[in-house]
């Protein structure tokens, strides 16, 4: 299963750096209703910090969209926006990632959190916060995450997928339309282009 909530870009964005106890980050993951969703991830750092990041990716936003798309192969990533604050040494990107969450074979919709037993607050009706603290920082770096499900998700509850680790299940519409057009655009296009290498070769024989 894909999961898209753990370490989402963190160890990209922190690559090469020592995080220490006040570094906190905010991940926030809107998902809309054919499983497609918009990140929005903030930090604020020290000056040590602030200087390290900027010379591995703050200068160089070519540099952090080229790793985030290493680190998260199972993704089409897009729409890219880095804004920088230097005077309180903070920064926002956002992005989109398509197929963030799936469909089980029950038919449910599902998205992974990637935490054992995760301590989920409910913030409003289909948004949720889970704080975490990855122990590849020592507990020195604090994740708070945002995730908010879209208002077509009915019956959501969490469960346990098969690792023990806690996920969102819930019932939606399966996404038909958007994909379709998609399809038959891909398809219009093969035999356009098909159509037009035919065309080309009669051409050139006559």
């Amino acid at each position: 299963m894909k999961t898209l909530v753990k370490n989402i870009i963190v160890c990209v964005l922190l690559f090469g750096m020592k995080i220490n106890a006040q570094s906190q980050q905010k991940i926030e993951m809107r998902i809309d209703s054919i499983g497609n969703a918009k990140l929005n991830i903030s930090m604020s750092m020290n000056a040590q910090e602030w200087q390290i990041w900027n010379s591995n990716y703050g200068n160089n936003p070519s540099a952090l969209k080229r790793d985030i798309e290493r680190g998260m192969p199972a993704y089409f990533l897009d729409d890219f926006k880095l804004e920088k604050d230097d005077m309180n040494r903070s920064f926002n990107l956002s992005l989109n990632a398509y197929g963030a969450c799936e469909i089980n074979k029950r038919g449910k919709w599902m998205v992974d959190t990637e935490q054992k037993n995760a301590q989920l607050t409910e913030l409003a009706e289909n948004k949720y916060m889970l704080v975490s603290s990855p122990p590849e920082y020592g507990g020195g770096l604090q994740q708070t995450f945002i995730i908010e499900l879209p208002k077509e998700a009915k019956n959501i509850k969490t469960d346990k997928n098969a690792f023990g680790k806690s996920v969102f299940e819930f019932d939606m519409d399966a996404p038909s339309s958007g994909f379709n057009v998609m399809r038959w655009a891909g398809i219009l296009l093969v035999v356009i282009g098909g159509g037009w290498a035919g065309k080309s070769a009669i051409s050139k024989n006559q």
